[in-house]
């Protein structure tokens, strides 16, 4: 039976784990280390350790999410970094008793107005499919912008260099 449960320091390393192996064989291919993504989870398990939830089979951490709150203009925001269940144990419904589990804690303690995230569709359309189908909504006007912080420098320094003349 699995079960969700507050996670302590020792389930990172297993919580890593499972990250590492999710966004590595998606779409996304980010090249996550052991290392890293242990620095990602000790970073959220500090930042908010009382929205970081496992879901164990047994003593086994078969899945994970955290989050952490936002203030915002209508309210508190609740903000879903991460939710990732292991590959072998999809298909349970584990991720939505993990996030029903958050949504209900981060409410009542938090008086949380939404919810947000951000996700990607692998070739077969998950995970953004699950979001879909229980209702979260894609807001066209935002999306996710990236640049490599070298080049940025670069280019903020050549238009500044282009503003002066």
């Amino acid at each position: 039976m699995i079960s969700i449960n507050l996670a302590t320091q020792k389930d990172l390393q297993s919580c890593a784990r499972i990250l590492m192996d999710n966004y590595n064989s998606s779409v996304l291919n980010e090249g996550w280390t052991i290392k890293t993504a242990t620095k990602l989870c000790n970073f959220f398990y500090k930042m908010q350790p009382d929205l970081f939830f496992v879901a164990k089979d047994g003593d086994k951490v078969v899945g994970f999410t955290f989050s952490y709150i936002k203030p915002w203009a209508k309210g508190e925001v609740l903000m879903i970094e991460e939710l990732s269940v292991d590959k072998r144990y999809r298909k349970q419904q584990i991720a939505t008793n993990l996030l029903l589990n958050l949504v209900t804690i981060a409410k009542k303690n938090y008086k949380v107005v939404s919810v947000n995230g951000t996700t990607y569709i692998d070739k077969n359309g998950m995970p953004y499919s699950w979001y879909d189908k229980i209702n979260f909504k894609k807001v066209d006007e935002l999306f996710v912008i990236e640049i490599g912080a070298s080049e940025l420098i670069k280019n903020l320094k050549n238009n500044a260099k282009l503003k002066k003349h």
